[in-house]
């Protein structure tokens, strides 16, 4: 079995994944650090992601982080952990100036601005959105600017078994898909960015890759997991091919009629 040594370890190639890689590789500390993902190039299901993402970029329009995390909460029937969502509708605008840095080309208005537009739950249009193939355009963004930073991808491997001694995380066991043979990562952190497990369900939006497996091999290994019992049902997909009707037919007026 090969084995291969890196400072931080992040198991899945999505927009979470490919974030945490840039901020690794960003920071400054000469870190060794792999992407370990199941499928190859940019094809995780974050590409099809369609509606946008929320933060508060006019403040002059009556907006504010306070009111995001409110709106957050409240659409969250007030479980939501309010701490998470205050850091939430914090961050947010500056992840969405980071990601035009990058290359992220967002809709704009007449005037110049990144165009925002309502979403269920908001108070005010506070979601920005490349045309109606957001997903898309991050995803090649962020996929191409991390290929330019000192990340090794390990693509089409399929992690088997997370190394946890002690309670501490010691890397992750994957299998190269193309070869049939097994690798063994060793790392000093790990970060598991591998989505949901929507292909567990009959009827599901979800791309073929997203099976859950790595939940069950978190709970495993002594990792918790919080708040499995929330999924999100979204009420647009057409039938029976399950490809997703963006919330952004709803936000622009569409009624769902029973």
């Amino acid at each position: 079995m090969d084995h291969i040594s890196c400072d931080v370890l992040i198991i899945g190639s999505g927009l979470a994944g490919l974030r945490a890689a840039a901020a690794a590789a960003e920071s400054g500390g000469r870190l060794d650090i792999c992407v370990v993902t199941k499928v190859s190039g940019p094809r995780s299901h974050s590409i099809s992601a369609e509606g946008g993402m929320a933060g508060v970029l006019y403040p002059d329009s009556g907006d504010s982080p306070e009111l995001h995390a409110y709106d957050t909460v409240k659409g969250g029937d007030f479980l939501v952990d309010q701490d998470a969502a205050m850091v939430l509708a914090e961050e947010a605008p500056r992840e969405i100036a980071y990601l035009e840095r990058i290359g992220v080309a967002w809709t704009r208005t007449p005037d110049g601005r990144i165009a925002q537009r309502l979403f269920g739950g908001m108070s005010r249009p506070r979601t920005a959105f490349a045309k109606d193939k957001t997903g898309l355009y991050i995803m090649s963004a962020i996929y191409r600017h991390v290929k330019k930073l000192p990340v090794e991808f390990y693509e089409e491997h399929m992690v088997t078994r997370l190394v946890v001694k002690n309670k501490r995380f010691l890397g992750a066991v994957a299998l190269d898909l193309r070869r049939g043979e097994a690798r063994l990562f060793k790392a000093k952190a790990g970060v598991v960015a591998t989505g949901g497990g929507g292909r567990m369900f009959k009827f599901t939006t979800m791309g073929y890759a997203n099976t859950g497996e790595m939940l069950g091999f978190a709970l495993r290994s002594g990792l918790a997991l919080k708040d499995m019992e929330f999924v999100q049902w979204h009420p647009t997909a057409l039938v029976p091919s399950g490809i997703l009707v963006s919330e952004a037919a709803r936000g622009e007026g569409g009624y769902l009629v029973n």
